[in-house]
């Protein structure tokens, strides 16, 4: 027999009522929703708790990190006009936390990227019926929701998804009538499919279960991506059902095989009392697409379960020093206890079951390529220069960047798709749609890092060329393998997940000889290009972070540098996209065309470490042409995020990445025959 569960608790800061809960793990908690009615103020709310798994003296105990904390406030509803707030669904999509609901006849969220602060509701097109338990899944990189949806004279299984486009649309499965509640839980299966489990409660209270296959990114433009591949009708509980919890993952003392579990919470039967019923469960086995037969579950508060909505998600908890994590499906719902709580009220309870595990299997790193660098700065080349006559390469001026010190870099790297998840040979997805373990890696990988670097960079006029240096940051990114194991840690189930993270960056440059492209097309080989270009610093760079320098030459050495106090120039949230393709070698190669997206954001303090030194030869006497006196303008330019498409020195391709640019300007020239 299996064990029921390993460990249950009551919450008794969530202040509930009989309407239902729903919950999701998201940020290294979780997070309940539920409704709070008030006639008193006309208010209907949907608030939440959160908590987290703490260890305490050997033992594990729940924190109650926030209680009946504000996600929605609506003032003014009106139930028997079917205006209130009457099911919720929460899920994590992207790294962003959704919570749906229906009201006024359609389906409405609100987003967090916190947990904390929340947007103003979105209203969508479409509708689940009211008081009907519907489910949110992420599935393959696209937000999916799945309830009851009246259409053609029967209630049948709405899917209602944002397409590629950001589009919200719906598809109704004519093959399904009267569809009451549904659940569904999305898993990846060994042999390379993702497939989502599928329970629905009918209108009779039967208990049918669905296996709907994602052909999302296979055939563009085929709807919502999801077609069912098969179907079951449980009829041994047939008229005994009123809701549904369900979740992938095997469960202690259960099967060894990759698993789903099915709660069942059903204690009447239509038209006639059948007294209470506890709470039942199934395990469906992934490999042999067999359902185990129905045991009950014997926990007190699954003896009298409250008639409301229940559900399941995945939690994590670290183990081991390696990143690996023990998963445990958290089952939770309302339960009434008047010993507990006062008449009318009810309790949130939850039983934890312990299940799968992601083992670590290795770390590897390497150097991202050209393609994916993040452009730091620019530099007009060498600053322009006089001969006087003099064909010695000793004169001239020099460049320095990062002269005589070190460039310190604080760099935080967040993937946009910071893991992937492969099934079989291939197949990689969008981890938060399956394995939510790997969301989590996501997030402790975007640690923000310093990293000191000892920088000498010397730019010198070459003979012939017109040059521009390019300075980049070159990630190192590492990636981290796990394999998702039962509940023993004995058998791998033939499922990795990849978890990228940046460990250090280098600083590397492109010298290209192209500044003669710029505007004006001025060339480093002669000065006169250069008279009077900037005056000032120009309207399309950031006044108060660009930094201009006037060096005055006289015959003779002249150096001059930023100075630390004035120079602090900060860049932020440079995005580098890039594509995994097929062919790409390396650790981000996955097997498929998958697109990812990192952001690189970094700082630099430029203190000491830009700088310029004019050596020019003497003026020739009888040569009144020759110059005797030059001011050099050095300017750092910081783009103004409003004005990208001015900034001439950004590369189409780059302008998200926002690199600074060192410019060069002569403000005032004295030659032999000026009289002053």
């Amino acid at each position: 027999m299996m064990s029921n569960t390993y460990a249950n608790h009551r919450i008794p800061e969530a202040s509930l009522q009989f309407t239902g809960v729903n919950g999701t793990y998201f940020n290294e908690s979780a997070f309940f929703f539920y409704h709070k009615r008030s006639s008193g103020n006309n208010r209907d709310q949907i608030l939440y708790t959160r908590v987290r798994l703490k260890p305490q003296k050997d033992k594990e105990v729940l924190e109650c990190l926030e209680a009946n904390g504000i996600a929605y406030d609506k003032l003014g509803y009106n139930v028997n006009g079917h205006r209130e707030i009457s099911n919720l669904a929460s899920v994590v999509h992207l790294g962003i936390l959704y919570v749906f609901w229906t009201e006024d006849g359609h389906i409405h969220y609100v987003t967090s990227t916190d947990g904390k602060a929340w947007s103003p509701s979105v209203q969508l097109p479409y509708s689940f019926i009211r008081r009907t338990q519907f489910a949110a899944l992420s599935v393959h990189g696209r937000l999916i929701l799945l309830g009851a949806h009246h259409a053609n004279s029967e209630n049948r299984i709405g899917i209602v998804y944002q397409d590629d486009n950001g589009v919200w649309r719906i598809d109704a499965n004519t093959a399904w009538k009267n569809v009451k509640h549904v659940c569904a839980c999305a898993y990846a299966h060994p042999g390379g499919y993702f497939d989502i489990m599928v329970g629905v409660v009918t209108t009779n209270a039967n208990l049918w279960t669905a296996i709907f296959r994602s052909d999302i990114g296979v055939n563009p433009g085929t709807g919502s991506g999801l077609r069912q591949i098969a179907d079951k009708h449980h009829e041994e509980q047939d008229g005994r059902v009123d809701f549904l919890a369900i979740e992938a993952g095997t469960v202690e003392d259960g099967v060894q095989d990759p698993s789903v579990q099915l709660f069942i919470n059903g204690w009447h039967r239509p038209h006639s009392w059948a007294g209470y019923k506890n709470n039942q469960m199934k395990t469906y086995n992934i490999l042999t697409g067999e359902w185990s037969k129905v045991f009950t579950r014997t926990h007190g508060h699954t003896k009298y379960p409250t008639w409301v909505y229940m559900g399941a998600f995945q939690y994590f908890v670290p183990i081991g020093t390696n990143g690996e994590m023990r998963q445990e499906i958290w089952l939770y719902m309302n339960y009434n206890d008047e010993n507990f709580v006062k008449q009318g009220g009810s309790n949130l309870v939850l039983c934890r079951y312990k299940s799968d595990v992601m083992r670590f299997v290795n770390r590897e790193e390497e150097k991202v390529k050209d393609d994916f660098r993040a452009l730091v700065g620019v530099i007009e080349g060498a600053p322009p220069y006089v001969t006087n006559g003099s064909t010695r390469s000793e004169y001239g001026s020099t460049f320095y960047y990062g002269r005589s010190s070190t460039e310190q870099i604080a760099i935080s790297t967040r993937f946009q798709m910071g893991s992937y998840m492969q099934a079989g040979p291939s197949l990689p997805v969008g981890a938060e749609a399956s394995v939510k373990f790997s969301a989590q890696q996501a997030d402790h990988s975007s640690e923000i890092s310093e990293i000191t670097r000892h920088i000498d960079k010397t730019i010198v006029p070459i003979p012939g060329e017109n040059s521009v240096t390019y300075v980049y940051l070159t990630p190192h990114i590492v990636r981290t393998t796990y394999e998702l194991y039962d509940w023993k840690m004995q058998k791998p189930f033939g499922v990795r997940t990849y978890v990228f993270h940046t460990s250090k960056a280098d600083i590397d440059f492109d010298v290209l000889p192209i500044l003669h492209t710029y505007v004006n097309q001025p060339n480093t080989h002669d000065y006169t290009t250069f008279l009077q270009r900037f005056p000032s610093v120009p309207h399309y760079a950031d006044v108060k972070q660009s930094l201009a320098l006037d060096v005055s030459w006289v015959p003779g050495e002249t150096s001059a540098f930023f100075e630390k106090k004035t120079s602090s120039v900060n860049i932020t949230s440079s995005t580098v996209s890039g594509e995994i393709t097929a062919g790409y070698s390396g650790i981000l190669s996955m097997g498929g065309n998958t697109s990812f997206e990192y952001e690189l954001s970094h700082s630099s303090e430029v203190a000491e470490k830009i700088g310029v030194k004019l050596d020019y030869p003497y003026p020739r006497a009888g040569h009144p042409g020759d110059v005797r006196k030059l001011i050099l303008r050095m300017l750092m330019l910081v783009p103004d995020a409003e004005q990208i498409d001015s900034c001439y020195w950004i590369p189409k391709d780059k302008q998200n990445q926002r690199p600074w640019c060192v410019a060069w300007s002569i403000q005032e020239v004295k030659l032999q025959e000026s009289s002053d």
